[in-house]
């Protein structure tokens, strides 16, 4: 499967005329994980749901495997995104259907696959999140963690050559966080898809990130791999990595 890279070209995003991002380039490199980081309210989902064609760019391209993403007849369009896996900060999952049938319905909305190779894929991907058990089970008899690692068994159950992750550790314990970095750096390189990984979690980043993307007062503030980041000299990327507060003089 060939994997997709994504050019975000001179991006300005916002909603109505208020503008949250401006100037944004990037690329977001084929078949590894790029971490977008940065503090609350930074803009990093407004780029995810950019990234996702849910959302139009005030100014700006963003290229999906070469292609101009707002620029391609509806159809295309449409056929990129079903390509697209996403995992939600919740999980997402519908609580009237059982686990199984959650992680199936993309596939029975977007495919023609029988009803048995369907259920031998969906077996597949929760024996890959270790959830082959609970196929059964509806999301109200879960853990927040099952439903995570249900969101992404759904999420990667076609196969997708691009996979956006929204806060995928958020709400999780240090275990269940830890083991899902685990699960999408093993999902990442098994598919060998384009990962986006939305987060501010620190030992995330350390974990699975090949690629940062450090957003800062509407801006891009570092672009680059990890090592470069952590090799700034950036008063605002040294106080990220370090964890360390505002000065004093700007909580006053």
């Amino acid at each position: 499967m060939d994997s997709w890279d994504i050019t975000l070209n001179d991006l300005t995003l916002g909603y109505g005329e208020t503008v949250v991002l401006e100037s944004v380039s990037d690329v977001l490199p084929a078949g590894k994980t790029s971490v977008i980081l940065g503090g609350s309210g930074c803009g990093k989902s407004t780029l995810l749901k950019h990234i996702l064609g849910l959302m139009k760019p005030m100014k700006g391209r963003i290229l999906i495997g070469g292609n101009d993403l707002f620029s391609l007849p509806h159809s295309d369009f449409r056929s990129i995104r079903r390509r697209m896996g996403v995992l939600f900060q919740d999980g997402a999952l519908l609580g009237s259907l059982t686990l199984a049938e959650n992680v199936a319905l993309p596939l029975k909305e977007h495919t023609r696959m029988k009803d048995k190779e369907i259920a031998e894929k969906v077996h597949s991907k929760l024996e890959l999140v270790g959830l082959d058990e609970f196929g059964g089970y509806y999301p109200s008899e879960l853990s927040g963690g099952m439903k995570k690692r249900g969101g992404l068994a759904r999420s990667i159950v076609n196969d997708p050559p691009l996979l956006l992750c929204d806060e995928p550790t958020s709400g999780l314990d240090p275990v269940n966080a830890a083991t899902m970095d685990r699960m999408l750096k093993r999902m990442q390189q098994r598919l060998g898809s384009t990962m986006v990984v939305v987060s501010h979690d620190l030992a995330s980043l350390h974990e699975i990130a090949d690629h940062v993307l450090v957003l800062n007062e509407g801006r891009v503030a570092y672009a680059g791999d990890l090592a470069g980041m952590e090799s700034s000299n950036d008063p605002y990327l040294r106080r990220f990595l370090a964890r360390e507060p505002e000065p004093e003089n700007t909580l006053d």
